[in-house]
């Protein structure tokens, strides 16, 4: 199936019903993966989650990352002594169907062939009003590092404690989503990354 709607020599009508197509078989997907998911339970919950939200002709488009690896120390008392490492395999990627999870593959996106996985480390960590957290570090994605600020809650349970957060950036800034899809107006140029992700706690 040819999962590239956009072809710059089509008018406008023509695009936008290609678009229509091809968004109907990634919300077809997605309905698939989410009944299957609710049936196999393959992921399991209290490991958290790293996803994406992009938006497409006005439409969001979301994705979430199947593996990932966080080695996190840090103590909401003492912040400042805070450090992380965060590694996410971009093969892992899973935006509801299997056509959507190939294209984002690919080298027009994060070209999991050639770099196999996006980073982020931080060991600058602080307080922030209201209760909230700020690690800046650096993010890394298809050969390109930025310093990233990245804000976040935490909460806690008898298993651990919970950071959730998000940050914006820039795909363009990382050369995802080239050639035809460097097209703005079709794929908005910001994302938004979101985790939710689980510290467990030792006794000490």
């Amino acid at each position: 199936m040819n999962t590239h709607w956009y072809d710059a020599s089509a008018s406008t009508g023509e695009r936008r019903a290609r678009w229509l197509r091809w968004r109907g078989v990634t919300l077809l997907g997605t309905a698939m993966a989410a009944i299957a998911a609710v049936g196999s339970q393959a992921r399991a919950p209290e490991l958290g989650s790293i996803g994406f939200t992009a938006a497409q002709m006005g439409t969001p488009l979301r994705g979430s990352f199947e593996e990932f690896t966080v080695q996190l120390d840090f103590d909401p008392v003492h912040p400042e002594s805070g450090t992380v490492r965060v590694q996410v395999p971009l093969a892992s990627v899973s935006a509801g169907s299997r056509e959507t999870d190939a294209l984002l593959r690919s080298g027009s996106f994060f070209d999991a062939a050639n770099f196999s996985q996006a980073s982020f480390a931080a060991d600058h960590f602080a307080a922030q009003p209201g209760g909230r957290y700020l690690a800046r570090g650096s993010f890394s994605l298809k050969g390109h590092t930025v310093i990233q600020p990245v804000a976040f809650s935490v909460a806690s349970d008898p298993k651990g404690r919970w950071l959730d957060g998000s940050f914006s950036v820039s795909r363009l800034e990382f050369g995802v989503g080239q050639g035809e899809w460097g097209d703005t107006s079709t794929l908005d140029d910001g994302v938004e990354i979101v985790f939710h992700i689980r510290q467990e706690l030792t006794a000490r």
